[in-house]
């Protein structure tokens, strides 16, 4: 049963493109440091395992940023675009050691933006929530899709240092939009009684983590495999282009509302086994048109699940933005993971198998959440 104030009821329409705009920059910021990280690799000196742990540190701040997004979810929305905007300012002159601290702080603010805007629109439009967080992850997939080509290009036009002050300016600019356009709302608060945590919820609660772990470990590692397959540069871009632009397609498809509210059978059963397949074809291939195929398969089978599992966990009260918070544990661990066995192993490749097994334990849950969906309706 949905939890609903009366109290916090906003405004449908006000401020919506700000929102979706700021949205879109969170997809760019999240998609970054995958895109440069052969260029930061370099920069800093570090080794796979050390860049796992930027990305652990990136996702945990994420994480915690889940965590805080409470309150007035306008004032939330602007403190999360001063971290980031703070966080990426630093990164533009941060040494190596700097760097780790750095990364947390901007994954801690794109974390508030993320998780302020996913609560303010679900409370806004709870008659279409499956729809409606479609269409956010929509607008998320094409920043993240633009990203590889901004960041690249960017970095190369007005180098690293130069790239990473222009997107603090942008989102000084969004905290200031934010502020004086978007119409306010209460997140719910911790002690409102939580159904979501009920036991039913937790193999939803891991697939959340599963389906963002892949996500993050995949597009945070592809541009790095793509490169030490001798790829050129436009090769490298072409390749996370398309894993983010299949995310953009099949989260267009899933943004209509009547394709929202029949998708959830084929997403839970069917969708990661066919995320298995695509990052097995990705693991067998040297470069490419089958990379190219395989990234754009991955992209497409992941992009429409997480918004699946934030509809059906937001449906049930929001309580203690449990989601996000596995969500963004998932993004943080599979990418260190994969990082930790490819230097150990020697070899990326094998470090991709990280998420590869993470997507036949998500096929596995799938199959169990719908099972007992069947039994007893909970998506």
């Amino acid at each position: 049963m949905e939890i609903v104030q009366p109290d916090t009821r906003v405004s449908t329409s006000g401020g919506t493109w700000i929102v979706y705009a700021i949205f879109l920059s969170s997809g760019v910021g999240v998609a970054m440091p995958g895109a440069m990280l052969p260029l930061l690799l370099t920069r800093w000196h570090i080794g796979d395992a050390q860049a796992g742990l930027l990305f652990f540190l990136f996702f945990i701040g994420s994480t915690t940023g889940a965590l805080l997004s409470r309150g007035s979810l306008k004032a939330s929305i602007v403190r999360g675009c001063l971290a980031a905007a703070a966080g990426v300012l630093l990164l533009a002159a941060a040494p190596r050691l700097v760097a780790f601290a750095t990364i947390a702080l901007y994954g801690f603010g794109l974390g508030v933006i993320m998780t302020s805007i996913s609560l303010l629109q679900s409370r806004r439009r709870a008659d279409e929530r499956t729809a409606q967080m479609a269409r956010l992850n929509l607008t998320w997939a094409i920043g993240a899709c633009l990203g590889p080509s901004l960041a690249l290009r960017g970095a190369g036009a007005l180098g690293v240092p130069g790239l990473f002050a222009a997107m603090a300016a942008f989102f000084v600019l969004a905290a200031i939009f934010a502020w004086v356009a978007v119409p306010d709302a209460q997140s719910l608060p911790t002690s409102v009684p939580a159904p979501s945590l009920a036991a039913s919820m937790i193999p939803l609660l891991i697939m959340a983590a599963l389906a963002t772990g892949i996500e993050s470990s995949a597009g945070g590692w592809l541009a790095t495999y793509s490169k030490r397959s001798g790829q050129t540069l436009g090769q490298v871009i072409g390749a996370t282009t398309c894993f983010w632009a299949g995310m953009l397609i099949s989260r267009f498809i899933q943004s209509h509302r009547k394709v929202a509210d029949r998708a959830a059978g084929p997403l839970f059963v069917a969708v990661p086994w066919l995320i298995a397949a695509a990052l097995a074809l990705l693991l067998r291939s040297t470069g490419g048109l089958s990379m190219l195929a395989g990234a754009l398969l991955l992209g497409l089978c992941i992009g429409p699940l997480y918004p699946q599992i934030l509809a059906s966990t937001l449906s049930r009260g929001e309580a203690g933005n449990s989601v996000f918070v596995m969500a963004g544990c998932g993004a943080a661990f599979l990418p260190m993971l994969t990082g930790l066995v490819s230097q150990s192993a020697g070899s990326l490749r094998i470090g991709l198998c990280v998420p590869l097994l993470g997507s036949l334990l998500l096929g596995c849950l799938g199959l169990a959440v719908w099972r007992g969906a069947t039994a007893k309706p909970i998506l």
